[in-house]
């Protein structure tokens, strides 16, 4: 397995033989406003330019969008992003609308999605506490992460933008994953 954290929630990894794309936010350093009601909303993001060349961001296998906010599905993935690249949805809901976006090659991740020998896992995760969600449920969305399983590789738990909950600590004590990789 290798790892790579372009940005952001931005990584490639190479696991068991192919490469992911997981939540591409492509778009030029300060492209876009800061987001509102954070305590950063007066800086421009992205935040820092992309370390490696778009050909080499674009060389993998799949991608995989845990939510479509901006900062993990931006306006230049959108535009980037091959057509016919193979992509994982977290539900039908952020399917039908990459689909709109033109993509033709979408798979929604389930409790146990297989993509050639290896198993993918949507895990659930949360924007924010109880209460923030509830406030705000049509706005934060919901949000997942991924487990990577392989025979011959290491679990790991990419948790996804999602803050500490019970459904954290319940996705470690199931998966028991080697690795867990945080965007934090």
């Amino acid at each position: 397995m290798k790892f790579q954290q372009l940005r952001n929630a931005t990584i490639i990894i190479e696991y068991a033989g192919k490469k992911f794309l997981i939540d591409p936010m492509l778009a030029e350093k300060g492209a876009f406003p800061g987001f509102e009601g954070t305590i950063n909303s007066h800086v421009a993001n992205p935040l820092v330019h992309l370390p490696i060349p778009l050909d080499e961001i674009l060389d993998v296998d799949a991608v995989i969008v845990t939510h479509i906010h901006p900062d993990h599905w931006d306006d230049a993935a959108i535009k980037l992003v091959p057509k016919d690249m193979l992509i994982f949805a977290q539900n039908e809901s952020d399917s039908s609308v990459i689909q709109g976006q033109g993509f033709k090659n979408i798979r929604v991740m389930g409790e146990k999605t297989v993509f050639d020998d290896i198993t993918l896992i949507k895990t659930t995760g949360r924007h924010g506490g109880e209460k923030t969600v509830e406030k705000y449920a049509d706005l934060l969305g919901l949000v997942s992460g991924v487990v990577f399983k392989h025979p011959n590789e290491k679990t790991v738990y990419i948790a996804g933008d999602t803050v500490w909950y019970e459904g954290v600590e319940e996705n470690l004590k199931k998966y028991d994953p080697d690795v867990v990789i945080l965007n934090s």
